[in-house]
């Protein structure tokens, strides 16, 4: 093998590589982004609880001990 084939199989495996890597370079974009918007999801639906929570309470306390 002349080091002029072992030149285009390495340029080959550097093409190869580099492809392989942007894909998960993208797919990993993809997932944080998910994850985000995930996590606003979340962040909200406490938010949600939260004020469910505040608001019996303060109902709790306006009536009083019984």
């Amino acid at each position: 093998m002349t080091i002029e084939e072992i030149n285009k199989k390495v340029e080959r495996l550097r093409v190869v590589i580099d492809a392989k890597l942007k894909f998960l370079r993208d797919h990993m974009t993809l997932l944080y982004e998910a994850f985000n918007e995930l996590s606003d999801a979340q962040d909200q639906e406490l938010g949600l609880v939260y004020a469910k929570i505040k608001e019996i309470e303060d109902r709790m306390n306006s009536q009083g001990p019984k």
